[in-house]
């Protein structure tokens, strides 16, 4: 993971990022012929929406994104 620090919204983007992952896992497993290959990609997708669920706990923890101004205005502020 990068040095950034973990925020609510980032962690929540994350979740659901792995959340539509997990959904797309499950509709092409509906789609397989082999059972083989469809238990193992539900496990993953298992695995997955697990990983979701830890980091959505995390999210509940975190602190809230703060914006800080963006260069731009530093510039301006510089110059004044």
């Amino acid at each position: 993971m990068s040095s950034k620090s973990l925020t609510k919204e980032s962690l929540l983007s994350q979740v659901d990022t792995l959340r539509d992952i997990a959904r797309r896992g499950r509709r092409l497993s509906e789609t397989m012929e082999l059972e083989s290959d469809r238990r193992r990609l539900t496990a993953h997708v298992d695995g997955i929406e697990e990983c979701a669920t830890r980091i959505e706990k995390q999210a509940i923890e975190a602190k809230t994104f703060v914006v800080a101004p963006s260069l731009q205005q530093k510039k301006s502020d510089w110059l004044a």
